[in-house]
């Protein structure tokens, strides 16, 4: 079987299930709900600086919960089908498998937020009435939050095929608070960069100095330093992306099936 194929068997058992719910009203809703939020916010200087903050700051936060709660549902969803036998006994490779399930994972997450971005930029222009927009910066910043997320896709794969989907939920109820915590507050300022679920909220966030009202009140050497803090939060979440991937098709791989929650 390609892999393309994979991939489209993979979305096809997802068909009148909860996870088509998420992930077509979920990414449509909240922008929707950000615009008549800001709605009632006056205009000022840093209006935009604002709406882009508070739009990606609390998707990014939410993103624990909401990944642990995606593969927690793929992974019970195969449990119900035939307690994995479809996995562990069939055509394809069970590493294969994995990275289809998580290359799929990360799809409809990268789809999802852009399309949740694009809502927001349609509804900036055409009921905010903000202008100019950044749009490049808002693609940046949503591009920022998938790189930020994509160790939590491997690890909570891992999570809700090992433990099962409580145990992902659970983790991801705690990343949830983390994120909220290290990732959206000043507590965070030094230690963000080696806390995985903070990588997409910072990471999100820096486009803001991008644009030219904050970019002219940082100045020329603040606004390296922060760069600098960029590149480095960027390579840890790169890197720990893919030793947590290859870690999990190796064990995926030895897997018989006999989880530890059972």
């Amino acid at each position: 079987m390609s892999f393309l194929r994979l991939l489209s068997s993979e979305w096809i058992k997802t068909k009148r299930t909860a996870v088509r719910i998420m992930v077509i009203i979920i990414p449509i809703l909240y922008p929707l709900f950000m615009v008549w939020y800001f709605s009632h916010y006056r205009h000022s200087v840093f209006w935009q600086v604002k709406i882009y903050q508070g739009f990606f700051e609390v998707m990014t936060v939410s993103l624990p919960i909401i990944i642990s709660l995606l593969t927690g549902l793929m992974s019970y969803q195969e449990e119900k089908a035939g307690n994995f036998m479809n996995i562990l006994a069939g055509p394809v490779s069970k590493i294969k498998w994995y990275v289809g399930k998580l290359t799929l994972l990360i799809f409809i997450a990268c789809a999802d937020i852009l399309l949740a971005t694009m809502v927001m930029l349609f509804g900036m222009k055409y009921v905010l009435n903000v202008a100019p927009i950044h749009d490049h910066l808002f693609l940046q910043g949503a591009l920022l939050s998938i790189v930020g997320s994509l160790i939590l896709f491997s690890l909570h794969l891992f999570i809700s095929l090992a433990f099962g989907m409580g145990a992902s939920i659970a983790i991801g109820s705690g990343g949830f608070l983390i994120s909220a915590l290290i990732g959206a507050t000043s507590l965070g300022d030094h230690i963000w960069s080696y806390v995985p679920w903070a990588w997409g909220v910072r990471l999100s966030q820096f486009p803001i100095l991008m644009m030219p009202e904050v970019k002219q009140a940082l100045g020329a050497q603040l606004f390296n330093s922060y760069s600098l803090s960029l590149w480095e939060g960027m390579t840890y979440a790169l890197l720990s992306f893919i030793i947590v991937t290859i870690i999990g098709s190796v064990w995926f791989h030895r897997w018989e099936g006999n989880k530890p929650h059972e």
